[in-house]
């Protein structure tokens, strides 16, 4: 009977492991990259675009970029195997359903309109001095 035991060789010492090469990452160059795009960031909030579209879409690739330089090599996902970079892809899909399915319902509440019957003016504590606590 051939067990895996067996196709051990008697050399290789059990319970030993070989040390896996460390990845050589240029962490001062990615935190500069990051000070970069947070100014970036800085410098297109105050510039406004003619399309709302415009100034949110240049926000988002800024805020992607940022977020995947740090899950890549802060959070060394880059240097990781396929399991953990589908559970990665996997997670990340779940998180662009749930906001794509919210959206909706943001266009659907309009806050203004709906004043009197909404709960929302009781978060925000200007309205909420301008038209009495709970009323």
């Amino acid at each position: 009977m051939n067990t895996v035991a067996d196709r051990i060789p008697n050399d290789v010492p059990h319970g030993h492991t070989e040390s896996t090469p460390h990845h050589q990452v240029n962490y001062v160059m990615i935190f500069v990259m990051l000070v970069i795009l947070t100014a970036a960031t800085f410098g297109v909030s105050f510039y406004r675009f003619s399309s709302e579209f415009i100034n949110v879409l240049l926000a988002m690739i800024v805020a992607t970029t940022k977020a995947s330089l740090v899950a890549m090599f802060f959070m060394h996902l880059k240097f990781e195997g396929k399991l953990v970079r589908a559970l990665m892809i996997v997670t990340l899909c779940l998180c662009v359903i749930l906001v794509t399915a919210l959206i909706p319902d943001i266009f659907m509440t309009d806050p203004v309109r709906n004043f009197a019957s909404s709960s929302l003016h009781l978060f925000n504590p200007i309205t909420a001095l301008f038209h009495g606590f709970g009323k």
